[in-house]
């Protein structure tokens, strides 16, 4: 009888990471589906940090940039550069904010590409292309790049290459 509770054990720990695994997909799954379909592309990268405020006993906030190009209600292009902070309970939404020098283009954006793709950065800040057309019948899109350098000031121009 005991061996027989012990294999019972035995078997329901091994089967417990496939639960958690299982979980974890349905949880990605769920994102996923819950994403509006007005987003038309999104990368992340770099990262950034910002210090607490004198007096403040917090620790120093981190996180990572998440563009996001977002179809409007007149089918034009709107970029989003957000803030993602990681904090012990996940990431979270730090800050968002609309990348004027590119939304007042009226255009309509056909990809982003973030400026390096190795992963984890080194230094703070972040850059990404953007290809955009601001006339739909241009066969080729412009290219824009967005950087954010290691003080958080972003510049957006068009690129020169």
């Amino acid at each position: 009888m005991i061996q027989n509770i012990s294999r019972m054990l035995v078997l329901l720990l091994c089967l417990l990471p496939v639960a958690a695994v299982q979980a974890f997909a349905q949880q990605g799954s769920g994102l996923a589906d819950s994403l509006s379909p007005r987003i038309l592309f999104l990368t992340s990268g770099g990262y950034w940090e910002k210090a607490p405020e004198s007096g403040a006993g917090d620790e120093t906030q981190r996180g990572y940039y998440r563009l996001v190009a977002i179809r409007g209600e007149d089918n034009r292009s709107l970029l989003q550069l957000q803030e993602i902070a990681l904090t012990s309970g996940g990431p979270e939404l730090a800050s968002s904010t609309g990348v004027d020098q590119i939304n007042e283009l009226g255009g309509y954006i056909t990809d982003i590409r973030p400026e390096d793709s190795t992963g984890a950065s080194t230094q703070q800040g972040f850059g990404a292309y953007i290809y955009l057309k601001t006339d739909p019948s241009v066969v080729e899109p412009e290219t824009w790049v967005l950087y954010i350098d290691e003080f958080g000031e972003m510049l957006v121009e068009r690129s020169s290459n």
